[in-house]
């Protein structure tokens, strides 16, 4: 009960910051139960039933994960971006063969993954540690008991302090590998198998000693039992996401885990009520049941539904129906039902004949069939009522007068070029609906970042030959660094220089901001990430560009520390990155309108570039206007996409303000 409340209320609402340890809770709690059951079936039988064991787990945890794989599947089909629901597709079937730890471990140390939408079944990963947990759990116990028989003979005791021995080994050396990793790749040590072992392993040490643990007073018991209740309650608050996770911070809410479990050891637990009552037993019964259908939910709603109170109050409802259905006509049923049983000698015997599968009753499908109608009536109030019915935001604009035709003043305009865009960007914030666009916008996110050869000089086996763009032999030289998003600049600022007689070297890689990495704390994980500024720096002062384009420094005093290394004369321009915000992966989709990809530019969209460029001057290019009007910056102009992402912006896009960038360009002196 208190692991998946905490899990719920974390994703539901954002608090408490530390409720994602509801997940290390479960750990524990799984360790414990399991590693009990095994070595009470060796104690009883003198082995392990392999299949009894797996088809346990089958009947317990296989018809309502991938009921929820499924329905979510479909769901996403119809409320995602193709772009989106092929990924929720992957995410699924990395589910329903428990690998969704693996594969969400490998997304999140691939930078080109980073920044995509949220995935309905991610919490899969947690069940994914389990049940490889417990793929080699029983075979590894049942090792240690060959190995040691002939102790064993001598007392269940003794086998059971042999078998504490070496799993105590294996959980400290899950937990020492847990501190490494943590430190040294965190998004693999959030969702690795070994760096999670340790805490299932302190509860399987807890099964292992239950029998010491319940000879402690009762009157000690309940005292135990608070300090670890209360210590997971502070772990709930004292953990966020900041904290090295899952080592060592993880150890408060396990240690604290353990001590609830080691207090309850003794039988029935006296003076605890937050865990004994009725209710909160009932919540621990359906906890699976809500912990697998909540996410998807959660997304789902707000996907649908503006983020307000009203909309999760309806999602907790949803959440908690769908539970109660799920554990009482699926979940619980089929735990119970004859699935999978053999026919051994208890088979044998005669009696009435008894179906394999949980039987369902006239009343029990009207109940479901009137909830969902509760649950979709509800639903399409709360969207109306999210959404408005007034005229929306978009359809209310008026584009600004910047843009108006300047016939009364017989006066050509200097920028021409950023007039008609800002003509396409002001029609699309009029849209109430998505147009056609080419690429349509599942192409634009599906597609890379830059052009193939542009995305070859981006990574850490570089050659300046390969990525210098342009005639060699051009006059004029412009190098750029920076991160990614310099990456997308290299086509356009090319395109836009060429005619007045530059080549341009791209110096930038991805995910590696232009900074001095021995002065800032910046994550590297990515080969060559620390030491490529210091390789731009170097061609900087051998080739003496008359252009430094700087794109993505990041932080400032890094930035600013780097940039002092160059020694030559060369003008530096510095390019601010679009304006973050809406991430189309997540707004853009069958059910919602361009107003719900639409980014307010703040006043700080380039502080960084203002902060560097005080005390390393340079010239700064109004980027903002090249994606915004009026500060509003919608996801499109005229048919082409402007982003990719939340901030990348899309290839088409790029090749279309060529033009708006040259006249940039000459308009501050940059080429003739």
């Amino acid at each position: 009960m208190v692991a998946v409340i905490a899990v719920v209320l974390d994703h539901l609402l954002g608090w408490p910051a530390g409720g994602f340890v509801g997940v290390d809770v479960f750990f524990v709690i799984s360790g414990f139960l399991i590693t009990g059951l095994l070595l009470r079936e060796h104690e009883r039988t003198g082995t392990i039933s392999f299949w009894g064991f797996y088809k346990r787990r089958i009947k317990r945890i296989i018809p309502v994960a991938v009921l929820v794989i499924v329905l979510t599947t479909v769901a996403a089909w119809f409320l995602f971006n193709q772009t989106r629901f092929w990924s929720t597709f992957w995410d699924g079937l990395f589910a329903t063969f428990f690998a969704a730890n693996w594969h969400l471990a490998a997304v999140g140390t691939d930078y080109f993954q980073a920044g995509t939408a949220v995935s309905p079944l991610q919490h899969y990963w947690s069940l994914s540690v389990e049940e490889q947990f417990y793929f080699v759990w029983p075979w590894l116990m049942l090792l240690i008991f060959v190995v040691t028989a002939r102790l064993m003979r001598r007392s269940h005791q003794t086998g059971r302090l042999i078998a504490g021995a070496i799993m105590l080994i294996i959980t400290a050396a899950s937990f020492v590998w847990a501190m490494y990793e943590t430190v040294n790749s965190p998004a693999s040590a959030y969702f690795s198998t070994l760096s999670r072992t340790w805490e299932l392993g302190v509860g399987a040490l807890i099964a292992v000693f239950a029998g010491v643990f319940s000879k402690l007073p009762n009157g000690l018991r309940p005292t135990i039992a608070w300090v670890g209740l209360v210590g997971i309650g502070a772990s709930l608050f004292v953990i966020t996401a900041e904290s090295t996770f899952p080592a060592p911070w993880a150890a408060l809410p396990v240690v604290s885990t353990a001590f609830v479990i080691i207090a309850g050891s003794g039988g029935q637990q006296r003076f605890l009520w937050p865990l004994t009552n009725p209710v909160s037993r009932y919540v621990g019964d359906i906890s699976y049941s809500m912990y697998v259908w909540h996410w998807p939910i959660i997304v789902f709603g707000f996907a649908l539904m503006d983020r307000t109170l009203v909309a999760a109050v309806i999602i907790a409802a949803l959440i908690v129906l769908a539970s109660v259905f799920s554990y009482h006509l699926l979940e619980d049923p089929i735990r119970k039902s004859a699935w999978l049983e053999g026919r051994g000698a208890a088979g044998a015997r005669k009696r009435t004949p008894r179906s394999p599968f949980p039987t369902v009753t006239l009343q029990q499908i009207m109940g479901v069939g009137l909830i969902a109608v509760i649950a979709i009536g509800l639903s399409g109030v709360a969207i109306v009522n999210s959404r408005g019915t007034g005229p929306s935001p978009a359809a209310a604009y008026v584009p600004p007068n910047a843009i108006a035709p300047t016939a009364a003043t017989d006066e050509p305009s200097t920028t021409p070029e950023l007039d008609a865009l800002h003509a396409e960007l002001a029609r699309a914030l009029t849209e109430t609906s998505w147009p056609q666009l080419s690429p349509s916008m599942d192409d634009a996110m599906a597609a890379r970042q830059a052009p193939d050869d542009v995305m070859a000089c981006g990574f850490s086996k570089y050659e300046q030959g390969r990525c210098t763009f342009g005639d060699p032999a051009a006059p004029h030289t412009a190098l750029i660094v920076g991160n990614s998003i310099s990456m997308t600049f290299v086509r356009p600022l090319q395109s836009a220089m060429v005619d007045s007689g530059w080549k341009v070297i791209s110096y930038g890689m991805f995910g590696c901001p232009f900074a001095d990495y021995s002065v800032a704390e910046i994550p590297a994980d990515i080969e060559g990430c620390a030491t490529r500024p210091d390789q731009a720096v170097d061609a900087i002062n051998s080739l003496n560009p008359e252009l430094v384009f700087v794109i993505g420094a990041r932080p400032a005093d890094a930035a600013i520390s780097e940039l002092r290394k160059i020694t030559v004369n060369s003008r530096i321009v510095y390019v601010p990155p679009p304006p973050e915000g809406a991430n189309v992966t997540e707004c853009y989709s069958p059910t919602s309108s361009p107003a719900d990809c639409v980014t307010g530019l703040d006043d700080g969209w380039d502080r960084y570039e203002q902060a560097i460029s005080k005390p390393v001057p340079g010239d700064i290019l109004p980027t903002s206007e090249w994606f915004c009007v009026e500060d509003r910056c919608p996801s499109f102009a005229g048919s082409i996409p402007t982003k990719r992402d939340f901030s990348h912006m899309s290839i088409a896009y790029a090749e279309r303000i060529v033009p708006v960038i040259r006249e940039s360009l000459l308009e501050h002196g940059l080429i003739d």
